[in-house]
């Protein structure tokens, strides 16, 4: 293997030789993943989109809701770096392409894609793996594959309300990376910790953990709280909030934890 294609094995991509993408493209669909056992709920939503990916979600699976908007942008990287190709759909139906108005960086590539019915499908794209050179042509042979699965759900997973009077909602901490750039997003993710509901005197009165997506749920008295997220860790750091439960519907309360990345 040649000294540029093993560097692009350590970055975004698989390194494939061009006899077996040109197969692929032509009609070979992927295997697509059935289930999403880490399912990423993309966020960083603009005007015209709902969510956005880009390379850091190469090789991730992604979870959006029917009529929800995906922006997928990929950036070439370095400067003279080889841009992406047109990014691809392995069936249709499920995808379709949504007309929307947006400037890109140069060497950035970019579509965005409106959720129509549930289902999984596999988005790819792919480049060459070395740059190209003053003619504007790549001269090696090796590919860059970027890929990622999109499952389509009828609705988004919410959090569970619970029973009676209480309280419910999500964690999530963030940032996720130092600089979020185009085709480069850093969604929040989700939290694993203990969320414990104190009275007034600091005892602790409810307890549960949140679940794979971050959600968590407590039954409570009318009353006034202070919700407690531990993590059983320095980092994320997340605020303690004070809230009233009331005799009427479960209240939402969402919490937004610091991940220290800076």
């Amino acid at each position: 293997m040649s000294k540029i294609a093993a560097t692009c094995l350590l970055g975004l991509g698989v390194i494939a030789s061009s006899s077996l993408i040109a197969n692929a493209s032509d009609g070979v669909t992927p295997t697509e993943s059935k289930t999403a056992s880490s399912c990423l709920v993309p966020h960083g939503s603009g005007p015209g989109y709902s969510a956005s990916i880009g390379n850091l979600q190469n090789g991730r699976t992604v979870c959006i809701t029917i009529g929800e908007r995906l922006l997928v942008l990929l950036s070439a990287g370095s400067k003279g770096a080889s841009p992406w190709s047109q990014i691809r759909v392995s069936k249709s139906g499920i995808l379709e392409i949504a007309p929307l108005t947006l400037m890109l960086a140069r060497g950035t590539t970019g579509t965005n894609f409106q959720a129509e019915r549930s289902g999984t499908v596999r988005l790819t794209s792919q480049r060459p793996a070395c740059a190209p050179t003053t003619s504007a042509v790549a001269t090696c042979d090796a590919i860059e594959l970027w890929q990622a699965n999109v499952v389509v759900h009828r609705s988004a997973p919410s959090p569970r309300m619970p029973p009676g009077t209480g309280v419910y909602g999500l964690v999530s901490a963030g940032p996720t990376c130092p600089v979020e750039r185009a085709g480069q997003p850093c969604p929040p993710r989700p939290v694993a910790a203990a969320v414990d509901a104190r009275d007034a005197d600091g005892q602790i009165v409810a307890s549960t953990r949140t679940d794979n997506a971050g959600r968590y749920a407590l039954m409570l008295s009318p009353g006034t709280y202070t919700l407690v997220v531990d993590t059983g860790s320095s980092l994320p750091r997340c605020p303690s909030d004070s809230v009233v439960i009331t005799a009427g519907p479960p209240l939402h309360s969402d919490t937004s934890c610091d991940t220290g990345i800076r």
